[in-house]
């Protein structure tokens, strides 16, 4: 499915994020993009231009969580992990 257009015309998709804390700040290719808690809906996700992102979840007190995602055009990419509390380092 192609009709799924940008603003600019280009071909986008859209990114679900499952993971918990929903609180936590997510960054596409180091750019602020918002909280999980904006991306975690059956109706809720954030729309991209097709192609390969670098995403990282971060919130203070847990470790980040980052990985690498394509977006497919029509396509909607879901992601579940979770953020893990920082452990106490000597």
């Amino acid at each position: 499915r192609y009709g799924d257009y940008g603003r600019y015309g280009y071909p986008t998709g859209d990114l679900r994020l499952d993971i918990e804390p929903r609180d936590a700040q997510v960054y596409i290719d180091g750019a602020y993009a918002g909280l999980v808690d904006d991306f975690d809906g059956v109706f809720q996700s954030l729309r991209l231009e097709a192609g390969e992102y670098h995403v990282e979840v971060v919130l203070p007190g847990f470790e980040t969580l980052d990985f690498d995602v394509r977006i497919f055009p029509g396509e909607k990419t879901t992601y579940r992990g979770n953020l893990f509390p920082e452990r106490d380092r000597p």
